[in-house]
């Protein structure tokens, strides 16, 4: 039976404000299971918001709850050392490389090699690595899913998968039959929902195999060398189509079981053909009045599946 998490990337805002207080009101919620979100990782080796390992555990320790996992951008320029130094004293042995950054073939395999060797010095460390997709690594490379180059040319021993759902369903795939596909492998679930009146359209990457390719020159995700990275995990820009790209994409999220994905045949099918222990709440953005309103919703919309537990 999967239980519920919630990745602190979901109260982001809250915790830039007061990352102890929004820690302590996620407890106080009841959620138990959490994944932390460093996306200030050059700068940062910890939760991303400057907060002493000792000090995370202890306030998690007084409502009950630990860290199961952590997300940790840009992976390439973190202090490995240290954040398996911070994510040991806080009692985590998961950690995730939250996004990549694919281009040709020949950069694809190269990466490859790059993660089998983090995930080969973490599993001496006594930690497990992971990869969390979003929609762009179901782009083809000479005809075949980034996905796929990854599963196959990865040791197993060395990394395995977070499944986000949402973002599957968004690159015109089917999450529950993806579940299915890679099985094992996946180790942790990421659970958002996709709302009815979204200005965005659910498929992000094309029905065709042309649409589907990535094209010479052409590069997919955000590295350590992104304005994103560079400005911790935040994304600055004057630009104008960019700021509408971010409005239209924000109005593509709500809170579960408000929306449009198949959460229990999600939920039944991670349960039967995963080694998924967790389904972690990420709530990107948010159309409620605040960040832990929205968490609090989702909690609600948990509560009406089966197959999981918050204990």
């Amino acid at each position: 039976m999967l239980k519920v998490g919630l990745i602190l990337y979901s109260v982001r805002d809250e915790m830039a404000k007061d990352p102890i207080g929004t820690v302590e009101k996620v407890g106080q919620l009841g959620y138990k299971y959490i994944e932390t979100c460093n996306h200030n990782a050059i700068k940062d080796p910890g939760c991303g918001f400057g907060v002493p390992a000792e000090e995370l555990k202890n306030t998690f320790d007084r409502f009950g709850s630990k860290v199961i996992s952590t997300h940790i951008f840009p992976l390439e320029k973190a202090d490995l050392a240290e954040v398996v130094k911070y994510n040991h004293t806080v009692g985590n042995t998961i950690l995730v490389n939250p996004m990549g950054n694919f281009s040709t073939y020949d950069d694809l395999m190269e990466q490859c090699e790059t993660f089998n060797r983090i995930g080969k010095y973490l599993h001496e460390e006594g930690m497990t690595f992971l990869y969390h997709n979003h929609q762009f690594e179901y782009r083809t490379i000479n005809g075949k899913m980034i996905m796929d180059y990854l599963y196959e040319n990865t040791d197993p021993d060395y990394m395995s998968f977070e499944l986000d759902t949402f973002w599957t369903m968004r690159a015109a795939l089917d999450p529950v039959e993806i579940l299915k596909k890679f099985g094992k492998r996946v180790k942790l679930v990421h659970q958002k929902d996709f709302p009815w009146d979204s200005l965005e359209e659910i498929n992000l990457i094309g029905l065709t195999p042309e649409d589907r390719e990535l094209k010479p020159g052409e590069i997919v995700g955000m590295n350590g060398n992104s304005s994103y990275a560079r400005n911790g995990g935040r994304h600055v820009t004057g630009d104008a189509a960019e700021e509408e790209f971010r409005r239209i994409r924000k109005t593509s999220f709500t809170e579960i079981g408000t929306g449009i994905m198949p959460i229990q045949k999600i939920i039944d099918t991670a349960n039967e053909y995963t080694d998924a222990e967790y389904i972690i709440l990420e709530q990107d953005y948010t159309r409620m009045p605040t960040q832990i309103d929205s968490i609090v919703r989702s909690m609600e919309g948990f509560k009406q599946f089966s197959g999981i537990s918050w204990d």
